[in-house]
């Protein structure tokens, strides 16, 4: 079945009643609680802690998220069909990338094939590692650690070369670093003091 996620930032809360929580925010009346997403669908919080999209489809949503509905209170629901109250919110490090995947590319040409794949390849590798910064821009990371997190990291290498007469070695290299190289290049470059816990997006 089609996998639905919702981005959790921007939720907004439509009440069937304006007295469905108490004090310590649980369900006081019988009626649902309707959440609707930006994108027009409707999900019923049910009194039993079970929740339904409202036009009765039923479907698997990809992970948890969590909403929040103003007074210091927040909603989790749940992949399992449950909801609740939660005390923070969860935050998934592929939701605050700056981009999925980085590419990159460097270019030389030398009389030494060596020399000119040595360039080609500094080159690319300071432009992925630009990008990359960009890219994990808010995360908690030491930016000195991502250039060398870069060059030992999970990536796509492609090189091409070609001998001109006259000029040299003509050598191109690309570098593709995607979703999952990323998020594994932020926890290389993590700050010893982040302790702060975000979860990783889970596998289907």
């Amino acid at each position: 079945m089609k996998a639905f996620l919702f981005n959790a930032t921007i939720f907004f809360i439509l009440f069937s009643s304006s007295a469905l929580f108490a004090e310590k925010g649980v369900l006081t009346e019988t009626q649902a609680m309707e959440l609707k997403t930006p994108d027009g669908v409707r999900i019923l919080l049910n009194p039993d802690s079970t929740w339904q999209f409202k036009d009765g489809k039923h479907a698997d949503i990809e992970k948890d998220f969590t909403v929040p509905i103003g007074g210091g209170r927040i909603i989790l629901i749940s992949s399992n069909q449950k909801w609740g109250f939660v005390d923070k919110e969860i935050v998934y490090e592929s939701d605050i990338l700056g981009a999925d995947s980085v590419f990159a590319k460097g270019h030389s040409v030398n009389a030494d094939l060596n020399n000119a794949t040595s360039a080609a390849q500094k080159q690319a590798l300071q432009e992925a590692t630009a990008k990359t910064k960009t890219a994990l821009k808010k995360f908690k990371i030491d930016p000195l650690k991502v250039a060398d997190c870069v060059k030992n990291g999970e990536k796509s290498v492609d090189k091409k070369e070609d001998f001109k007469k006259g000029t040299g070695w003509d050598v191109s290299i690309s570098i593709l670093i995607n979703k999952s190289g990323l998020l594994s290049i932020a926890d290389c470059a993590k700050k010893p003091q982040d302790t702060t816990s975000v979860k990783k997006k889970k596998k289907l």
